[in-house]
């Protein structure tokens, strides 16, 4: 059973409208953003990928666009800014997974 958001701004890459409704609030939203960031990526869900959701956001609200807010709205489209920029494999990839082989096993004599 999924979850369903009673929102006009409740999209696949804003669950809730969550990002929207910041946007909307400007300077006046009184953060902390990354709450809101860590919120919204939880609520992707399972097999969504977070980077392409923030670049999809990013064209769809016009986050390219200057002047940017200031305050915790700025920090929380500059937050997108960056996870926009992140590859799929790097968001996915567990901390104590070796990057090569032999990981951090190989010297261990």
């Amino acid at each position: 059973m999924g979850v369903r958001y009673i929102s006009k701004h409740d999209s696949p890459d804003d669950p809730g409208g969550m990002i929207r409704e910041v946007l909307e609030m400007g300077e006046a939203f009184p953060g902390p953003a990354e709450d809101v960031v860590l919120a919204w990526v939880l609520r992707l869900g399972e097999g969504r990928d977070p980077a392409q959701a923030a670049r999809r956001l990013i064209d769809d609200y016009r986050l390219k666009e200057e002047p940017q807010p200031r305050g915790a709205c700025g920090r929380l489209i500059e937050m997108l800014k960056e996870t926009a920029s992140y590859p799929a494999d790097r968001m996915t990839r567990h901390v104590c997974q070796p990057r090569r082989r032999g990981g951090w096993r190989r010297n261990r004599s």
